[in-house]
This record gives structure tokens, sequence and C-alpha cells, in this order.
């Protein structure tokens, strides 16, 4: 797979922060996809795949929190970037606790920061699958 194989869902209850990030990945060759509603955006999460999810933390309906535990217990593959403006050191210890892989700040400093764990991520993902296509071939082999 490369980059551009990987669909992202990010999910903020802030449309002007929705807009920035979409510009921001524009340039991107993911595919993006935007939801102001955590409680839709897990139901999405159940009916599409998704590799990549950016989700805020303060959000009416389901905090981020939640909704990270929720992803991580449907599909521990998913991988769980938090935004927040309200972070706290609990709220940081239960996100990683909880399965993120990264945090950032809003009002985000460098958001060519979050596209490049974003890559990293995608990269993480490409070894996994790697690996799984391997094993695939090698029990197909096996099996004959």
């Amino acid at each position: 797979m490369t980059r551009g194989d990987y669909k992202i869902l990010i999910i903020d209850d802030d449309p002007d922060i929705l807009s920035m990030l979409e510009l921001a990945f524009a340039a991107t060759p993911y595919e993006i996809q935007t939801m102001t509603d955590p409680l839709l955006a897990y139901q999405r999460i159940e009916n599409e795949h998704f590799d990549i999810v950016i989700t805020d933390i303060q959000m009416p309906g389901m905090d981020g929190l939640t909704l990270l535990k929720k992803i991580k217990n449907f599909n521990g593959m998913i991988q769980v970037i938090v935004i927040t403006a309200h972070m706290t050191i609990n709220n940081t210890l239960n996100a990683f606790r909880y399965g993120a892989v990264d945090i950032f700040f809003k009002p985000f400093k460098k958001i060519e920061e979050l596209i490049q764990a974003t890559d990293t991520i995608a990269l993480r993902l490409n070894r996994v699958n790697t690996i799984l296509n391997q094993l695939a071939n090698e029990e197909k082999t096996n099996a004959q």
C-alpha cells in the first residue's frame, strides 16, 4: 500500500478546524473525510474502513477519549491521533493509555508536524501490511 491508499477521518466539532485541516491535507495523497459529530463519526467507522482517525477531545455528544476507546475496542488497528485545545496531564496519559499514537495541541504551531506524524503512521501501517501479506502468502504456499 502507498500513502494514497489510506483513508483518514478527521472529527472536530469546530467546522473552521476541519476546513483548516482539509486544506492542510489537500496536498497529501491521503483520502480525507471530515465530520463534526462524534456519534455519527463512530457509526461511520463501524460501516466504512478508515486507517487513521484524527479526533478532538472536547466535543458534545461524546468526548474524544471515549471515542478513542470505542474505536480501539472496535478495531485496534485503526491508528488514532488526538488533537485538543484543552489538554491536561490526566487527559494526555489517558489518551496514550487508551491507544492514541500521538497528541497535538490546538492552535497548531506547525500543522506540518501533524502531517509528518500521519506520514510516520502510514509507514508503520505499510510495514504491518507487508508482514501480513508475507504471512498470508506463506500460509497459502504451505496449504498447497
